[in-house]
């Protein structure tokens, strides 16, 4: 592949991401970047090692380009097109089990991160759990709303029926 394909490469793949996590990743061995990259597989997201001149070409006249001075040393870049949140977890997960890879920054929703947003991005519950706490949230309020509204009904059918079953006990003596 030539270094004009891997550019394009690197734009397409800048153009599609919807998270990314810069690293350093001095002393890794090929097993242990293939350990990571297969996982990050398993979230829909994927690992590359760059070079800096060439990432620094790809992301030329996009928001990505705000990453250049993180372009230093060894570099290689998480991307995710699913949830970034998941991302920044495993990413993070690998760095704390791995001395030998550290965070350097992140680019989720056009803005830079440092590597301790990422961290903290890291801790944020995945999507599908926040959305449900959102529909809880306000799935609750109906609910009891609907459990007093019933309230004086349910007394209401509870007392007929009482003055029905005194009314059959007295036909019945």
């Amino acid at each position: 592949m030539s270094k004009a394909d891997t550019v394009e490469a690197m734009r397409e793949i800048i153009a599609s991401q919807k998270g990314s996590v810069l690293a350093e990743y001095r002393g890794l061995t090929v097993a242990e970047i293939t350990r990571l990259r297969k996982k990050l597989r398993e979230i829909d997201a994927e690992f590359k090692v760059v070079k800096n001149t060439l990432i620094r070409r790809a992301s030329k006249d996009s928001g990505f380009s705000q990453l250049e001075e993180f372009f230093i040393g060894p570099t290689a870049i998480g991307f995710t097109a699913g949830d970034p949140v998941l991302l920044a977890k495993a990413m993070r997960e690998y760095a704390v089990g791995n001395k030998k890879i550290r965070l350097k920054a992140g680019y989720f929703e056009g803005k830079v991160l440092s590597a301790k947003e990422i961290e903290t991005l890291a801790e944020v519950p995945p999507r599908d759990v926040l959305l449900s706490r959102l529909v809880g949230g306000l799935a609750s309020p109906i609910t009891r709303m609907a459990q007093v509204l019933s309230g004086p009904i349910r007394k209401l059918a509870y007392g007929l029926q009482s003055i029905h079953d005194q009314k059959s006990k007295q036909v019945s003596a």
